[in-house]
């Protein structure tokens, strides 16, 4: 089981992994900023450290194509976080501070620096940045309900002559585009009905059989720790996202049974006596209910369970 102050950690490394594939990237940025037209190539990405200083960004890419070089970044929120246009500013800000100081270094090594302007500027007037553009993918079940943009970070009246700075933001709960790569495609729509608990739906539309790991990215952003841990536990390759969850929500419902049977009394045993417990366990292995499992509602001690299982035999 993952531990719950562990779950969202767990959950950005598969996301992250996820869109450090340059197909899934390229898909999404041609979806999002492109219309759906194939102008970033995957061929033409490059994953880069995305540690800027003491920052470390989720997804960054370094894009070559046809309309020069671009830094691409992905952060993935799975709750909604209040100054989040100020982190992305501050996060491209860091990418174009890196860039000046790597351009004035370079300067002051080879000394080529001649006019007053040019010493004072630390650069030359033909020294250009690559420019930086974040999408943020959030992953909440209810729309994102606060700031888009700097100015909404302001308590003033007068916005106009402010800059925006507003969040390129993918709302997954509410998306609806269409994306031309399959498995982004997937995981977009499989995880927007589990966040809408759309299970009738999922039921009836994706019967298909997906990969282990892309059925863990939607378990992921769906935010959903049972699911999560019973595709960790299955051993095949492929899942049917549909079956796991029926069998998940089939195991949650026998789980609270049995956790409610613990909870009180068992054909009238107090649960602190050990030969009630003995019973209380010998039901529960006589279910078929899991050492693992049983460990866990219960609370009582391995070499306790040995004993009841002992009693079976």
């Amino acid at each position: 089981m993952i531990q719950k102050e562990n779950s969202y950690g767990t959950f950005d490394q598969e996301i992250n992994t996820f869109f450090k594939d340059a197909h899934h990237f390229a898909s999404l940025i041609n979806t999002c900023l492109y219309q759906g037209q194939e102008i970033v190539r995957p061929e033409d990405l490059m994953l880069v450290d995305p540690k800027i200083q003491a920052y470390t960004r989720d997804v960054l890419m370094l894009w070559n194509g046809r309309y020069g070089s671009y830094y691409l970044g992905i952060e993935n929120q799975l709750i909604e976080n209040y100054p989040m246009p100020y982190r992305i500013l501050q996060y491209d800000c860091l990418v174009y501070k890196d860039q000046m100081d790597a351009l004035e270094k370079e300067h002051r090594k080879k000394k080529d620096l001649r006019s007053s302007e040019e010493f004072l500027s630390g650069i030359k007037a033909s020294d250009r940045l690559i420019p930086c553009i974040t999408i943020v993918i959030y992953y909440g079940t209810r729309p994102w309900q606060t700031n888009f943009s700097m100015k909404d970070m302001f308590d003033v009246k007068d916005v106009e002559h402010l800059n925006e700075y507003k969040m390129n933001l993918i709302e997954v709960h509410s998306d609806t585009h269409r994306y031309k790569d399959k498995e982004l495609d997937l995981v977009f729509s499989i995880t927007r009905e589990i966040l809408n608990g759309n299970f009738v739906i999922i039921k009836e539309k994706y019967k298909q059989s997906i990969p282990k790991q892309v059925a863990l990215v939607i378990a992921s952003m769906a935010k959903d720790e049972e699911l999560y841990q019973q595709i960790k536990e299955e051993e095949k390759e492929v899942i049917v996202m549909c079956e796991s969850l029926d069998r998940m929500r089939e195991e949650a419902s026998n789980k609270g049974f049995i956790k409610g049977k613990i909870q009180g009394k068992t054909e009238g045993i107090q649960i602190g006596k050990e030969d009630g417990i003995l019973m209380i366990l010998t039901n529960l292995l006589k279910k078929g209910i899991s050492d693992s499992y049983i460990l866990e509602i219960t609370g009582v001690s391995s070499e306790l369970l040995i004993k009841a299982k002992q009693s079976l035999n």
